[in-house]
């Protein structure tokens, strides 16, 4: 198994560019924390301000748990697990833990260390078969352009603090490093995995049964588990994308250490208060576990320690880490010198937008997480906005531009042009998209970004002709800034195909139809077609030959598939093309 990294994947996704700036704030403007007030005060508060923040923020569910002198004093559920059952979260409702899995099998990590069973700085190379190595990174360590001096050198402290330079979803022709370990931050999910798989072959069992080991069982948390459990049936939130949209169950029946967690947010506060008591560990295991290792942002007073994210600022150092896989998004934040954190889990793409006023409301202080990381808050204009017009049409596009523009001459930054149009076009309100970027090429009519973002709405809406028209006056356009032309050489040659498909003959064509892992392809009057298990079709798709071994398919302009053929022209596996460059392969099984 190559590395399994649980990422979101990069441009034009919303999930890799739904952030949006939001000015940082210094250390000493920080508000205190809530520390001299009563428990039922403070409870009182998020009683009234959760189901408000649910409603503003389009958020249909979530749960809360907050930690006061080192114990849960109290958690509980708000909205809904799906808005189509209108089932109620409660305390018992399971979320998606996302990337505070990453912490949680961290713990894990410092316990194993504890017992000698790794050291952390010991290079994780020394720790696994190199057979098994080349088998996660998908190529020889020998490979031509890999960086072997820089790969044989990471070790768990690198990886642990996101120090070890490895990739969160980038691909190549080899594995990419991108700086000597040690030496910067960089988050990373490969490199969670990576030090996943030295320690399944460690202690020779699965991470799940690890996990439950060392963790969730002495933790006792008893709705927790890293894999996915037949009662969760019943149990489950449905995480909710950008529209609103309630999504099927991802069951991972194979555990992951970058993502994988289900839990709900009074377990997950059970082992934020084992962290904050060092429970499980020796004293000084548990004080360097929670000591920084690498700067994050050095201004904002961020660091990363052995597993958590550390703020430092004017009420102390916090520990904090941020989950966001699409669909759920959650956050936890903890001061161990006040014994006071928070923990919440949203079962919604705007989770984030609600964490700077849930964090203010329970502990105080300031999530300083979603200010670095540049979450969208549910109250910006860029939300009042997209939401307007995703509910109204492309008919109030230009009177809404105008009116907000006025107000908030900040509004269409680079960063917040490409976060509408982002969520207008993958949301599938490609007219909404096309006025939009038409609005803003009035204001910037040589950038060549833009008329690229205009195409690529043309393109998604099936508009062939002005997609090319689009993306030939951006190659000519004088303003270059932001500007990617082999994103407009994938989507010519996309055009291109659909427009003038590969001539091949059918017996050829049989050749490619069989199974390859959960790929599955089926020959059918006179054309190649596609299905893979566990993707969002839940049918199979026509295939366009682009050439003799790449095809596409007219419903998925950044994907692309090649067949790989032994020395008898035979074809052995599919290699998947992503276009931002990740690759991964699925050998023929029959």
């Amino acid at each position: 198994m190559k590395f399994q990294c649980i990422v979101r994947r990069a441009w034009p996704s919303i999930l890799a560019i739904a952030l949006v700036c939001a000015g940082s704030t210094s250390a000493a403007e920080v508000p205190p924390l809530r520390l001299a007030e009563d428990n039922g005060s403070i409870i009182s508060d998020l009683q009234t301000l959760a189901p408000q923040l649910l409603e503003m923020g389009r958020v249909p569910g979530l749960q809360i748990a907050l930690i006061r002198e080192g114990e849960v004093i109290w958690n509980k559920g708000f909205g809904v697990k799906s808005l189509e059952s209108r089932d109620p979260v409660t305390t018992e409702a399971i979320f998606e833990a996302a990337s505070l899995t990453k912490p949680f099998f961290a713990y894990a990590v410092m316990m194993l260390v504890d017992e000698g069973v790794l050291d952390l700085d010991t290079p994780i190379i020394d720790y696994l078969p190199a057979e098994e190595i080349e088998k996660l990174l998908g190529h020889p360590l020998d490979a031509e352009g890999f960086r072997l001096d820089w790969f044989e050198t990471i070790t768990a402290r690198h990886v642990l603090s996101h120090s070890a330079g490895t990739p969160h979803g980038e691909g190549g022709p080899t594995f990419p490093l991108f700086f000597e370990p040690g030496t910067e931050y960089k988050y990373s999910a490969s490199g969670y995995f990576y030090l996943q798989k030295a320690v399944e072959h460690l202690k020779g069992k699965k991470l799940e049964l690890i996990m439950d080991e060392y963790v969730i069982d002495p933790l006792g948390m008893k709705n927790s588990s890293m894999v996915w459990r037949e009662s969760y049936e019943k149990t489950m939130a449905n995480g909710h994308d950008a529209y609103g949209a309630p999504q099927d169950f991802r069951k991972r029946s194979e555990a992951n250490a970058a993502a994988s967690l289900y839990t709900t947010a009074h377990d997950y506060a059970l082992f934020v208060c084992a962290v904050m008591r060092g429970e499980g560990l020796k004293e000084a295991t548990a004080r360097e576990m929670l000591s920084p290792m690498i700067y994050v942002d050095k201004d904002m007073g961020l660091t990363w320690s052995l597993g958590f994210s550390l703020q430092t600022d004017a009420n102390g150092t916090a520990f904090w880490q941020w989950g966001d896989y699409g669909i759920f998004r959650n956050y936890i934040i903890a001061y161990p010198k006040q014994k006071t954190a928070v923990v919440y889990l949203a079962n919604s793409f705007y989770g984030l937008g609600i964490c700077r006023d849930l964090v203010a409301n329970s502990i105080g202080g300031q999530a300083l997480g979603v200010e670095f990381l540049q979450y969208l808050n549910y109250d910006s204009p860029v939300c009042d906005f997209t939401w307007a017009v995703m509910d109204q049409g492309p008919g109030v596009v230009n009177e809404l531009l105008t009116r907000m523009t006025a107000d908030n001459p900040d509004m269409l930054s680079d960063r917040n042009i490409a976060m509408i149009g982002a969520i207008l076009s993958e949301g599938g309100f490609y007219d909404e998209a096309i006025e939009f970027y038409a609005f803003v090429l009035q204001s910037k009519p040589q950038s060549a970004a833009l008329k690229s973002a205009l195409a690529r709405a043309h393109l998604e809406k099936g508009e062939y002709e002005s997609a090319r028209m689009y993306y030939e006056k951006s190659l000519v356009a004088e303003d270059k800034e932001h500007y990617d032309s082999t994103g407009v050489d994938w989507a010519l040659s996309f055009i291109k195909a659909v427009e003038a498909p590969a001539e091949l003959p059918d017996e050829y064509l049989k050749t490619l139809a069989g199974d390859y892992g959960p790929r599955h392809v089926k020959f059918e009057n006179g054309k190649l077609y596609y299905f893979r298990d566990n993707a969002s079709a839940t049918d199979y798709r026509e295939l366009i030959p682009m050439s003799r071994d790449t095809f596409i398919m007219k419903e998925l302009v950044l994907f692309r598939m090649r067949f790989d053929f032994d020395e008898n022209g035979m074809p052995i596996k599919i290699t998947g093309i992503y276009e931002w460059g990740y690759e991964d392969q699925s050998p023929r099984t029959q």
